[in-house]
């Protein structure tokens, strides 16, 4: 119900309580019945109204609303005027009715008016006590007023329908029970911890409304009341049974605020959590803070399945069962999901107070896990990128020692030997070959030097830029290679060098590994990125963990917080891809 709807129901109610509380008083009703019967039908108004209110989802609230109507509409029997008097004895105690049925839907795991035939027996034995009471006369010369509704007078007519009516109320009050105490045998925890006052309370509210129903049907039929008690105890034990209903209200209304107690089981929830995180502490926690031992903590394993703490797959509960099912939503899908018992629907608000700090908590859990997946991914990287480094510096250190230093001594060695030579012989022609030969071999080192200074960082890339240095590579590349670069300005020096060995290396395994006959290279500006392509039409098959060189480009464009992603299906060709952010 609506809060305005239960608004509407509840003010009604009220209204219906002042107006039959008036009438009794013009009417001579005793001042002491006004007063209990006003106290005791109000406490129907009140939980009624707060459980709409707290609880619009609850069938609860209505319930108790309609019986607050049903209170005050038999509130007209003691006011001594004929048609108000018989009204109020044809429709008194209504509200067990109410009460049966809030009884068996509050022990209901779904909250449903089930067995819909109990409600109904019991309501078509009511209105059966008021169909007698209202249209079948006594012929009583003594009673002091005639019945107006009366059609017909007939003593064993009503006193049949009377001991007959009341004994089925008697026995479908006692079914009610015995159905809510199995329900209660066979429910969980939860249901039990949350609704025990409600059903005390219901429990003596089924024995007044029993008892009543079988002292109805005594006294009819014998004239002599089940129970004979002098004064005051006759008055206690009447106003008694009214105030065991009334109890049911007020057992309602503490079981609605007793979870906005603090610290609550929130408070219980993030101690539990308060802990290394794992699933079983995270499920320990929700048991505890929730009341439920039988609740579990699943997470998502991708393409819609579940599993346990165990890593064991589950399947969600489905209709007709006591359990479902709550989600803990992230922001592209749900993080995990909470299997209880059904009866914790009936505290929304717990509920999503436990969702909340548990989402919290598996973002933190998630995080934690990205960054530990981060730390040994960066110190993965730098141990790859010092023994590059070394690698590199080893491979310079030989370079030089084999080619450029070997050519260099050689060349000091053709200059001695022309110094000797010219000392010792006039013969200027092989004095002019020694430097001849000296001349060549200072020109050799002089080009391997540029070589090995172009593999460094090449000349060309620091005067022209990128889209120059990639047509150097492309013109000295083994296979034809088509470039596009779509670049509009020079880019940061360190993105500029990055992209060029990021090419460099890509063709050099393109040329010795990949089998090509062609290959492509594209650079272009995407907003904030720099997108490098390079694809050639190879043997595919490349793989990042089998190959140091591609784990060497991950690794560089992963220093500068770029992105880099090899596609190379076996026959069909390799491309390697980088999207690098521009400050």
């Amino acid at each position: 119900m609506s809060h305005r709807a239960g608004l509407v129901l509840a003010v009604g109610a009220a209204a219906f309580a002042a107006f039959t509380t008036f009438v009794g008083a013009q009417y001579g009703a005793p001042p002491d019945f006004l007063a209990l019967d006003l106290i005791q039908g109000l406490s129907f108004v009140v939980a009624g109204a707060a459980a709409v209110w707290l609880r619009p989802a609850s069938p609860a609230g209505p319930l108790l609303l309609v019986g607050a109507i049903a209170w005050f509409a038999g509130s007209y029997a003691p006011t001594g005027e004929p048609a108000l008097t018989f009204l109020g004895f044809a429709f008194e105690r209504y509200y067990d009715v109410a009460l049966a049925a809030l009884l068996l839907v509050l022990s209901s795991p779904r909250q449903r008016f089930e067995p819909r035939w109990l409600i109904a027996l019991l309501g078509v034995a009511f209105a059966l006590r008021s169909f007698g009471r209202l249209f079948i006369a006594l012929s009583c010369d003594e009673c002091g007023f005639v019945n107006p509704f009366a059609v017909w007078v007939d003593d064993a007519a009503f006193t049949n329908v009377e001991v007959a009516s009341n004994v089925a109320i008697a026995i479908l009050l006692v079914v009610t029970g015995v159905t809510v105490l199995l329900r209660l045998a066979r429910a969980g925890p939860v249901l039990r911890r949350a609704r025990w006052m409600i059903f005390a309370a219901g429990a003596l509210a089924l024995t007044a409304g029993t008892f009543d129903a079988l002292e109805y049907a005594v006294s009819t039929a014998t004239g002599t009341l089940l129970l004979e008690l002098d004064e005051p105890w006759a008055f206690v034990l009447e106003w008694g049974m009214f105030g065991a209903r009334a109890l049911v209200p007020l057992a309602v209304l503490l079981a609605t605020l007793q979870i906005r107690r603090a610290p609550g089981p929130l408070g219980r929830l993030a101690a539990g959590l308060d802990r290394p995180v794992s699933a079983g502490t995270m499920s320990d926690s929700l048991r505890i803070a929730l009341g439920d031992p039988s609740l579990r903590l699943l997470r998502p394993v991708g393409d819609g399945t579940w599993a346990a703490e165990d890593s064991t797959e589950v399947s969600l509960p489905g209709a007709g069962t006591t359990r479902t099912v709550t989600f803990v939503d992230g922001a592209d899908a749900p993080l995990a999901a909470i299997e209880h018992d059904m009866a914790l629907l009936d505290h929304p608000e717990l509920l999503d107070g436990v969702v909340r700090v548990l989402r919290l908590a598996l973002q933190n859990e998630r995080l934690e896990g990205e960054l530990r997946e981060q730390l040994e991914a960066v110190t993965a990287s730098r141990a790859r990128i010092v023994t590059a480094a070394e690698e590199e510096r080893r491979r310079l250190e030989r370079d030089l020692h084999d080619g450029a230093q070997q050519r260099l001594i050689g060349v000091t060695l053709a200059i001695q030997q022309a110094r000797a030579a010219a000392g010792n012989a006039p013969d200027a022609a092989a004095v002019s070959a020694q430097l001849d030969r000296a001349a060549d071999e200072t020109n050799h080192a002089i080009r391997e030097l540029r070589e090995l200074a172009r593999g460094v960082h090449p000349a060309i890339l620091q005067e022209e830029g990128l889209a120059a240095a990639v047509a150097g590579l492309a013109r000295r590349a083994a296979i034809p290679v088509e470039t596009i670069i779509e670049l509009d300005g020079r880019l940061p020096q360190l993105i500029e060098s990055t992209a060029y060995f990021l090419i460099a290396e890509a063709l050099t395994n393109t040329q010795r590994h990949a089998r090509a006959a062609s290959g492509f290279v594209h650079v272009a500006r995407d907003g904030d990125l720099v997108v490098v392509e390079i694809r050639d039409d190879g043997a595919g098959g490349a793989d990042i963990e089998r190959g140091s060189g591609l784990r060497g480009l991950v690794d560089r464009v992963a220093a500068i917080n770029g992105t880099l992603v090899v596609v190379s299906p076996p026959g069909g060709g390799t491309s390697v891809r980088a999207e690098i952010p521009v400050p």
